[in-house]
């Protein structure tokens, strides 16, 4: 039986994460803001996969359903779609192989239950998904750099695996309270840049805001790191919201919110969301992440 915030969330036309198809005005936010039609779709994706079957040393999932992600990223250039793909297996195989490659998948998923990341239940006003970072949740003591990057990537790539998020956007909620001298050395400087490559060129993902709230001085600190490689674009949807409710609601709907940020949803579980989400699409992240450029 569905709860009262179940049924009000729905009643007040909130769209659920999962939805059996993409609504009409979805479909028209494709067509006007990503040059999606459904009459050139097909020959889009196509020249995409013959750029990704000819690329050499390459190997990945080459379905409809996967290269479409890449050109909505892109808004439907080939080229541009292509370079994203390029890159994404370039950090995963190339660069950064000791967070994906040779990942390990137990610390993975025991990282599920520490309510880390998860993604909410219900979208906002404009469509768009938000994914919930709680910084605090990471015991850097339990799990390391790799393990928490790791698991962040999966919990981003679970979230853009669904079409309306790959149309409408995703707005990172990064709780930062709770950040210690502890997580600073954790993440070295080569972690840093792979948190900006995640933010900038690197998975199919179209930002509409990364909202970082409860900012300590040591986050800051480490954030300005980051910053530097970020584009002026991506920068201008930077948004430190303090500890202020009213300044985040400016931006993502309080019907979506849990409680503890002021919203209306006082079932909110972190960890069980997580599980349920993250944990459901782990199968498929580990066969992405050991995709890729193979050496010869």
């Amino acid at each position: 039986m569905a709860s009262l915030y179940e049924t009000e969330t729905k009643r007040k036309e909130y769209l659920p994460f999962h939805s059996e198809c993409l609504t009409h005005w979805i479909m028209q936010i494709a067509k006007q803001e990503l040059n999606e039609n459904e009459e050139t779709r097909a020959s889009y994706i196509e020249q995409l996969r013959k750029l990704v079957l000819a690329e050499k040393n390459l190997k990945c999932r080459t379905d409809d359903e996967f290269l479409l992600q890449f050109l909505r990223a892109r808004k439907f250039s080939v080229e541009k779609a292509f370079t994203r793909l390029q890159t994404l297996f370039t950090v995963f195989s190339r660069s950064f192989p000791d967070v994906f490659v040779d990942c390990d998948v137990d610390s993975i998923r025991s990282m599920l239950k520490c309510g880390v990341a998860s993604i909410l239940p219900y979208r906002n006003e404009d469509g768009s998904l938000v994914l919930l970072i709680k910084m605090g949740q990471w015991d850097p003591s339990q799990h390391d750099a790799i393990t928490f990057l790791s698991f962040i990537s999966a919990a981003l790539l679970c979230a853009v695996n669904d079409p309306a998020t790959q149309i409408c956007g995703l707005h990172a909620l990064i709780d930062v309270k709770g950040t210690t001298v502890g997580h600073i050395r954790q993440l070295k400087p080569r972690f840093l840049y792979l948190i900006s490559k995640g933010l900038r060129d690197t998975p199919p993902v179209r930002y509409k805001g990364i909202h970082l709230f409860n900012a300590s001085t040591i986050f800051k600190y480490m954030w300005s790191v980051v910053h530097i490689f970020l584009s002026e674009k991506l920068r201008s949807r930077v948004k430190f919201h303090d500890d202020s409710i009213e300044s985040l609601h400016k931006f993502i709907s309080k019907a979506i919110l849990p409680t503890e940020y002021g919203g209306d949803d006082s079932n909110f579980d972190a960890a069980e969301c997580s599980e349920r989400e993250v944990g459901n699409f782990l199968p498929k992240y580990l066969e992405l992440v050991h995709s890729g450029y193979v050496t010869k």
